[in-house]
């Protein structure tokens, strides 16, 4: 038997008056009383605040271009958003507040085309916005700069940090100002549940900054946001006995997964991709025109000199085998100076290219039209596709021409004298274009 256990009979009934069932000690309450009177004593302290540092841009400039070429981008960007949300978004609902906010006037659109990577420009358009309190969604849209998806968010929340100090100092704020969400072509998402799917609907047709204002999160989420609540202990059983409703976060959420699942996911994602190609296709046709073009969409940029006569439709050569996860495509002598092969190596069509004596090996259609690139035509370091004007840089596959395109580009090598590629790399490429050209596209 337990020795602290003196007795286990029940204690006889006493003459003094009995607690109440639920009411504390007062030994427990004297001690509360004395927590709250140290606490209201208590000198708090300012802590010194550590500005944010300043980010780091993941882009590179953009070329300098005429201020109505400009202008016609700007216009194009804006289309292209357009019809992101007057046929994806807002039909769908998977934002409930983007139509109301838009004609209550609430949102505001930008354009910044970067010729430069000063961040003056962004910091000033932060500061005009913080100055109109009604504009509660602010967007602000750079076309064509050729970023990836991680390195872009990292950006858009190092920028929005640096920004708030900034708001604090000018305008004397003592809360930060602007929450911030990246949108961009390219977010990668997962289907495991609703919270993992949302970056799929945030796939704008270009990198956005997306800000929006705390104090109108604070009004749209107030006494649904299923944060924190503090309850005082006596009420503590009337506050659960009150049904609770799911976070108006959560609701949505949920709400876009049972609508995408409705669509199929493969179809919202293919969606969104041809939004995005359909916006670099109207940047080309404005920077390879000589003139700047109506932005009311049909028509194509100006047809290579070197067009030929009859598009290749013949099928791609089958590589010429796989030995320890990698692909031998062909013998490297094939290849004249300028020479292109088409071939396809683990379900992949690649372009092979000989640019004097250097060997490149890129993929086999060029994005914009989908036009085979064994038509295309090597110009010194680049291969031009002919049909449009799209070019690439061997060593890169980044479009000059079109700011913001580019063609995958795959590490090749030669042994053996054969020309060889990493199916790891092949395989890489596949996961992350799954949705891609089908055979009814519009091909030319």
């Amino acid at each position: 038997m337990d020795p602290r256990i003196k007795d286990s009979k029940p204690a006889p009934p006493s003459a003094e008056p009995q607690a109440e069932p639920h009411a504390a000690p007062e030994d427990e309450r004297a001690e509360a009383r004395a927590l709250r009177a140290f606490l209201t004593a208590m000198e708090l302290r300012d802590l010194p605040r550590t500005p944010a540092p300043e980010p780091v841009v993941p882009f590179e400039a953009l070329p300098a271009i005429a201020p109505g070429v400009e202008r016609a981008i700007a216009a194009a960007a804006l289309a292209a958003n357009d019809r992101y949300l007057e046929t994806f978004l807002e039909p769908h609902s998977f934002c409930p507040f983007s139509r109301g906010g838009r004609s209550r006037g609430l949102t505001q659109r930008y354009v910044h085309y970067a010729a430069t990577t000063e961040l003056e420009p962004l910091y000033e358009r932060m500061l005009e916005a913080a100055r109109e309190p009604g504009k509660a969604v602010v967007q602000v849209i750079l076309p064509l700069v050729d970023v990836a998806p991680d390195a872009w968010c990292r950006f858009c929340h190092a920028l929005t940090a640096a920004g708030n100090d900034r708001l604090r100092d000018r305008l004397g704020c003592e809360a930060e100002v602007f929450a911030v969400a990246p949108l961009h072509p390219e977010l990668p998402y997962l289907t495991v549940n609703p919270h993992a799917l949302i970056p799929l609907f945030r796939r704008t047709p270009d990198p956005t900054i997306q800000w929006v204002r705390l104090d109108a999160l604070d009004a749209l989420y107030s006494g649904r946001s299923g944060d924190t609540v503090f309850v005082d202990p006596g009420d503590i059983a009337a506050f659960l006995a009150t049904p609770r409703r799911t976070p108006l976060y959560d609701r949505i959420a949920e709400t876009n997964l049972r609508m995408a699942a409705r669509l199929g996911i493969p179809e919202v994602e293919r969606t969104l991709r041809e939004m995005a190609r359909a916006a670099r296709d109207s940047y080309a046709r404005i920077l390879l025109s000589d003139e700047p073009p109506e932005v009311s969409g049909g028509g194509c940029p100006r047809q290579h000199p070197h067009a030929p006569p009859v598009t290749d439709t013949s099928p791609p050569r089958p590589a010429l085998f796989e030995r320890d996860g990698k692909w031998a495509l062909l013998r490297a002598d094939e290849l004249a100076p300028g020479g292109r092969v088409r071939v396809l190596a683990q379900g992949v069509e690649v372009v092979a290219v000989r640019s004097g004596g250097d060997l490149h090996v890129l993929h086999g259609r060029c994005p914009h039209r989908h036009a085979p690139l064994s038509d295309a035509v090597v110009e010194g370091d680049h291969l031009v596709c002919p049909h449009h004007g799209w070019d690439f840089d061997l060593a890169t596959g980044r479009s000059t021409g079109v700011p913001g395109a580019s063609v995958a580009r795959f590490r090749a090598w030669v042994d053996e004298g054969l020309l060889w590629v990493e199916g790891a790399e092949l395989g890489a490429w596949t996961e992350r274009e799954a949705v891609g050209f089908r055979d009814d596209d519009d091909v030319l």
